[in-house]
């Protein structure tokens, strides 16, 4: 027989998980018109132009996938004009993928979609910030 805790554990996975599925089948339509994948606007997501240019290794690492799944995806995203690789300025034997102005473009909207699409967005504003607040004391105490 479950316990308490662990029916609460489940719960609140299964909602948490569910909110994740639903936003991205949301957000489909949204990236079909900006002719993106999933996947790919997953690399988009991890491309922050606040967190400096990746090399392509750490793109891999930051999306949880096999180096050549990486390479795949920035190829597309190459080929559509949004990413360039560029030589690392620390260690010139790697490549470091930066977002082309197209890019930075297409990922602005991508974020704006993902807001607009979630269905955290149906929340007010404070049950959004209540939310928010209590994800980041998650990551701060798996952190930890």
């Amino acid at each position: 027989m479950a316990t308490p805790t662990a029916d609460r554990d489940d719960e609140l996975l299964i909602a948490f998980t569910t909110v994740v599925n639903r936003s991205r089948a949301r957000l489909k339509p949204a990236l079909e018109a900006m002719g993106i994948t999933g996947p790919q606007a997953d690399a988009l997501w991890m491309l922050d132009p606040a967190d400096g240019t990746p090399t392509m290794k750490d793109l891999a690492g930051r999306l949880h996938c096999d180096p050549s799944t990486a390479t795949f995806l920035v190829d597309r995203l190459a080929g559509q004009g949004l990413v360039e690789r560029v030589t690392s300025a620390t260690d010139r034997r790697s490549k470091c993928v930066s977002l082309t102005g197209k890019g930075l473009k297409v990922r602005h909207e991508l974020m704006r979609a993902m807001a607009d699409h979630s269905v955290l967005a149906s929340l007010s504003t404070t049950d959004q910030v209540a939310v928010g607040r209590l994800l980041r004391k998650a990551l701060a105490k798996a952190e930890d």
